[in-house]
């Protein structure tokens, strides 16, 4: 579809998020109804010391709507000599989202995982699910995956829905090597290990990275290892791929993602999965 006209590829969006609104119930809160305006983009800054896995801000991140400002932000970080990553993105899950050209652009496989993460997003904020950050990442990574997936078979789209299962299983990949990495990285910050030893371990997961690179099904997960695997680059995607394995698991107990979304509603307490009170 992606030689497809505009008109078809909106249409697209506007089929994921119906299914997302009646087949799964997620609240997308006005988001993907109206075109962006030319400028506006969906841009991320992550930046952490050289030996430290925490992030520079007081968030997790920096969110610009132009990608040129937040271009110049990544390289002043980098020229100050921090570790830093730049994420240009489709969408975001506040308020009102419109529908951007890299959305448009985007293969089907992706706009489905894109929009219907979001939406739980959208949906958590609204029900005021208090998910602690990576929880509702990572159940959002199975909203947005194996929603793709059940989109896929009740269209009857047999290519949709091969792609939606290997960009599942990219992520799966993914998620693997990034918990590795960070584990690594995090034992050899608790050793206080020298700064060659960290850059040597930078330098293998970069190579670990190229040769994962070549296994892994075309997809937006094998594009984002053509980065540099960094401090930034781990610790951003750590909040995706931490709790994948045990909310994939999840997914797998109940074979609906409808029924999995109530489950990480339910079990997130037990789980320890909430945010922390300040009081």
């Amino acid at each position: 579809m992606s030689g497809a006209p505009m008109n078809e590829k909106i249409t697209f969006i506007k089929t994921i998020k119906r299914f997302g609104e009646e087949r799964l119930g997620l609240l997308f809160d006005g988001s993907f109804e109206e075109m962006a305006k030319t400028a506006f983009s969906c841009n991320w800054v992550y930046a952490s010391q050289k030996e430290s896995m925490a992030s520079l801000f007081e968030h997790p991140f920096e969110f610009y709507d132009d990608e040129e400002k937040a271009l110049k932000r990544f390289e002043e970080l980098k020229a100050q000599g921090y570790d830093s990553y730049f994420y240009h993105a489709e969408a975001h899950g506040g308020k009102a989202c419109p529908i951007t050209k890299e959305m448009l652009a985007s293969p089907r496989a992706r706009q489905c995982y894109v929009v219907l993460h979001e939406g739980w997003h959208s949906t958590s904020r609204l029900n005021k699910h208090n998910f602690a950050y990576p929880w509702e990442e990572s159940t959002g990574r199975v909203v947005g995956l194996f929603g793709g997936i059940e989109l896929a078979k009740e269209l009857g789209d047999d290519e949709l829905l091969k792609e939606c299962i290997d960009q599942e299983a990219a992520w799966v990949m993914f998620a693997d090597f990034v918990n590795a990495a960070y584990k690594q990285l995090i034992e050899a910050f608790q050793q206080e290990a020298s700064p060659e030893k960290i850059g040597a371990i930078k330098k293998e997961l970069n190579k670990d990275a190229a040769v994962l690179h070549r296994k892994m099904p075309e997809s937006w997960e094998k594009s984002e290892l053509d980065k540099e695997i960094n401090n930034a680059f781990i610790m951003r995607y750590y909040s995706y791929t931490v709790h994948y394995p045990l909310a994939r698991k999840i997914y797998e107990e109940v074979e609906d993602v409808e029924r999995a979304m109530a489950r990480f509603v339910e079990d997130a307490g037990s789980l320890g999965m909430k945010q922390k009170s300040s009081l």
